[in-house]
């Protein structure tokens, strides 16, 4: 079988699911045509954690915003990849390659596409409210073009339906070959929370601030933010590292040396990033929005939080609760063992397998 993967911005979140994808379909050949821009991770650096299976082909004129003579120009583009790469299945990734692609599989008849948006536009609030209504209804004419839409997550496929729009649900996973061994308890450990992810106003850089200003004078804490982005200038508390950009060697090196994972993220999917945490048996400390939601069961293996004040309460019951923290720890690491991606990777085979044989829409 071969996959045409879409994607317009290939970094972060949306790079590891696809490389969740291409691993969990080793014998598939792989096709992956990808934007980039230029304030993610170094493209080559993305490009050499993938096998032989996969190759590489630039979309051009692929942006995020909406730009009419941009879109125009990328879709003439993506209308030539697609004539000169043959394929089984093209799988949408993100919200621009799903008005793309979409509007592609609309015009050619094509009932072979898949669409994942991953955090789906509409759910933005970083755009103002005539900007949500318009990223509504081009969701809307996605789901009438044909094109198989799948939430990651049981919050965003509720989502879609408030907008009187379907979707099956096929939760993200992630498998990871990392030998995690029981962590040594030292003496005096200095108690590590951990936030991952590209600092843009998504995952809410300001909150992360606030919150860590209340601990600018403990000299028991300190918080780390593995990524990089725009926004990094808002992360002014002197507590708080910037790690930049890392490799997933680097990303699982950071995530096994703390103690607790942190998100203020106003909107998700279903964060891998989250997932890959619970594998090192981080608690999960989350702000309440879509697709954060999903992944902690309350007081068990994570607390979720709507104000700064929340969030510094729970931090300082688990930095302050030696037995609690090691409880959390162990349900982290056991909620992890429900997003497998041998799960998640086995669904959308069968997904195209169904596609393949004209077996649903």
């Amino acid at each position: 079988m071969t996959i045409i993967h879409i994607v317009e911005p290939f970094a972060t979140g949306i790079n590891t699911f696809i490389h969740e994808l291409v691993a969990g379909m080793p014998n598939d050949q792989h096709i992956i045509i990808h934007g980039e821009r230029d304030d993610n991770r170094k493209l080559q650096s993305i490009m050499d954690e993938y096998g032989d299976n996969v190759k590489f082909v630039r979309w051009k004129n692929a942006q995020r915003e909406l730009r009419f003579l941009k879109d125009l120009k990328s879709f003439l583009s993506l209308r030539k990849l697609l004539k000169n790469n043959p394929f089984d299945i093209i799988h949408l990734h993100s919200s621009k390659a799903g008005a793309i692609g979409g509007f592609w599989s609309f015009i050619k008849g094509r009932k072979n596409v898949v669409y994942t948006p991953n955090a789906v536009s509409f759910l933005r609030t970083d755009v103002p409210q005539y900007k949500v209504k318009i990223f509504k209804f081009i969701e809307q004419c996605i789901s009438r073009f044909g094109v198989n839409i799948v939430s990651c997550s049981p919050s965003e496929h509720q989502a879609y339906k408030k907008i009187g729009i379907e979707s099956r649900i096929i939760r993200n996973g992630v498998t990871i070959a990392h030998n995690n061994e029981e962590k040594p308890k030292q003496a005096n450990k200095v108690f590590t929370v951990v936030i991952n992810g590209k600092i843009t106003t998504q995952k809410n850089p300001s909150v992360v601030n606030e919150i860590v200003k209340h601990f600018e004078n403990d000299a028991s804490i300190s918080f780390n933010w593995i990524g990089d982005g725009e926004l990094r200038h808002i992360l002014n508390s002197s507590k708080i590292n910037i790690l930049g950009w890392c490799n997933k060697k680097e990303v699982f090196n950071h995530l096994e040396k703390a103690d607790l994972f942190l998100s203020a993220s106003l909107w998700e999917g279903l964060p891998l990033s989250c997932i890959e945490a619970m594998f090192f048996k981080l608690p999960l400390l989350l702000k309440q929005s879509v697709g954060n939601i999903d992944l902690v069961n309350e007081g068990k293996n994570g607390y979720t939080f709507n104000t700064v004040q929340e969030a510094v309460e729970h931090i300082n019951i688990l930095k302050n609760n030696p037995q609690q923290l090691a409880l959390m720890s162990e349900n982290a690491e056991k909620t992890y063992e429900n997003y497998s991606n041998y799960r998640c990777a086995k669904e959308y085979r069968d997904l195209y397998n169904e596609l393949i044989r004209g077996k649903t829409k």
